[in-house]
């Protein structure tokens, strides 16, 4: 999911582009065609990012077809008619401020800006590797100090450069091509070809094939531990909902183009994983290491290390150009609410510069990040902290998806026969019913299967974690003022 805000940034400035409707010298947004709307629902969710699928072997199959159908399908079908029936700005906190009140849309703009903060985190822990294999120092992949210290440079850095400059416009569209697609078709090509050239390899994660080995022996097999990480691929998978009323024809066009864009994705991400895990030792995958596999296949078909130096340097690319974008859109929830009274005004989350970003933000995630980074040096193994993260950051999100469907249901429970541009089931409310029911259950069944197959001390971190965020937001409000509340003057003039 790290990938996901950046790509959605980057991806819609030509269809966001304006017209005048020729008589009232209003401009209004040009409509899109369906060709359009799947690439760039596709382009919102879609990164190299497969180490958690990869981990799962055989049951990858097993777990993306629950995540796409359980998961993503659901999330983005609530969220076209939810996006059609409050088209503001805000998506889930606008959505769940108008079903359930403003104090749990409070809640869910909190947990979404949270859950950013690990997601932030993992992006950061796969930049280490990449400089690291890029200089030629294999020896400190693994090392969780040479991780911990790159992460904080890296944090501060893009803090400072977010400070001075327009840092998502400096990357443009660039980024992209050179951190998503190009990776991407590397990937597939030479795992591909290393397939074709050597067949299956029996000491990978793969081995062997056996029907039996599509599904797991039990809840407590193992790669359950990484089905949470594989439902992290779909995170942002809401926002396809702010092209809705873009399509030339919503009602039929929306369901039918985010069906086509998630089966495209979720063969994309099966290919790749399926090709890496056939290379992979078992029990040797590193996760936060996105350039293994393409080091294994560099070595298998005797191919130059520049060529993993120049797949390093586009990861690095990718990574500057998501956190760039990050750095500044995940706070923007933060920023509205303060201006809607919900932070004291001395914080000054109100505030932003001529970037549109708000520095007293900029600072406190940096802080918040570099405070969570910490567990890289005091928990033993890289593969057990990113675990521990990616974790973390799904259950915030999850939270906030949770409070997403229990004001839809809301909704729909006042009015089953309310009309929009795009309705889950043409009459009543059985089919909208079964799919928010859907995705509740594949949350439970994600949180349950993901701590039966984790340790004790994974669960305690998340556990207080979780809680302690989940609070906060709830204790802010509970202590809310009304002088906190900014004038309409001012909040026009907020810089």
């Amino acid at each position: 999911m790290e990938h996901n805000h950046g790509a959605i940034q980057k991806g819609t400035t030509a269809p966001n582009a304006t017209v005048s409707d020729g008589t009232t010298g209003k401009k209004t947004l040009s409509k899109i065609t369906l060709t359009t709307f799947i690439g760039l629902t596709f382009a919102l969710v879609a990164g190299p990012y497969y180490s958690t699928l990869t981990a799962t072997g055989w049951n990858m199959f097993l777990y993306m077809a629950i995540a796409t159908i359980g998961f993503a399908l659901p999330i983005a079908l609530i969220s076209g008619e939810f996006g059609t029936t409050f088209p503001g700005r805000g998506g889930p906190e606008l959505w769940v401020k108008n079903t359930l009140g403003p104090k749990w849309g409070f809640v869910t703009s909190w947990l979404i800006w949270m859950s950013m903060i690990p997601a932030m985190l993992v992006v950061g822990t796969g930049f280490a590797p990449t400089v690291a294999l890029l200089i030629g120092k294999k020896e400190l992949v693994e090392n969780p100090i040479y991780t911990l210290g790159v992460i904080l440079v890296l944090v501060w850095t893009m803090t400072l450069l977010n400070l001075k400059f327009d840092m998502a416009k400096i990357n443009g569209k660039f980024g992209i091509w050179l951190g998503f697609y190009i990776p991407v078709v590397m990937l597939f090509g030479l795992g591909l070809y290393t397939f074709i050239k050597f067949g299956f390899n029996a000491d990978s994660i793969l081995g062997s094939f056996e029907p039996s080995k599509l599904v797991p022996k039990s809840l407590t097999s193992g790669s359950g531990m990484y089905f949470s990480g594989v439902i992290f691929i779909f995170l942002g998978i809401e926002m396809s909902s702010v092209f809705i009323t873009r399509l030339r024809k919503p009602s039929g066009q929306y369901a039918k183009g985010v069906i086509i864009a998630l089966v495209l994705l979720a063969i994309l991400s099966l290919c790749n994983a399926f090709f890496v895990a056939n290379v992979i030792p078992k029990g040797d995958i590193q996760l936060n290491n996105t350039v293994q596999p393409l080091q294994i296949f560099a070595e298998r078909l005797g191919l130059p290390y520049i060529l993993v130096q120049l797949f390093c340097l586009m990861s690095i690319i990718s990574v500057l150009t998501n956190m760039s974008t990050w750095f500044v859109s995940a706070s923007k929830t933060m920023t509205q609410s303060a201006l809607n009274g919900d932070f004291p005004p001395k914080l000054k989350f109100w505030k932003t510069n001529k970037f549109n970003a708000c520095p007293s933000l900029l600072i406190v995630q940096a802080a918040a990040i570099s405070l969570l980074s910490v567990a890289y040096a005091v928990i033993p193994g890289i593969n057990t902290v990113f675990i521990i993260i990616t974790n973390s950051g799904t259950v915030l999100y999850c939270l906030a998806y949770s409070l997403m469907t229990i004001g839809y249901i809301s909704m729909r429970r006042q009015d089953k026969n309310q009309d929009h541009p795009f309705r889950v089931g043409k009459k009543g409310n059985h089919l909208a019913y079964m799919v928010s029911f859907l995705l509740l259950a594949t949350i439970v069944f994600a949180l349950v299967i993901t701590f039966m197959n984790n340790s004790l001390l994974n669960l305690v971190f998340v556990v207080i974690f979780t809680g302690i965020f989940f609070m906060v937001p709830l204790f802010i409000y509970r202590n809310r003022k009304e002088s906190w509340k900014m004038p309409s003057s001012q909040k026009e003039t907020k810089s």
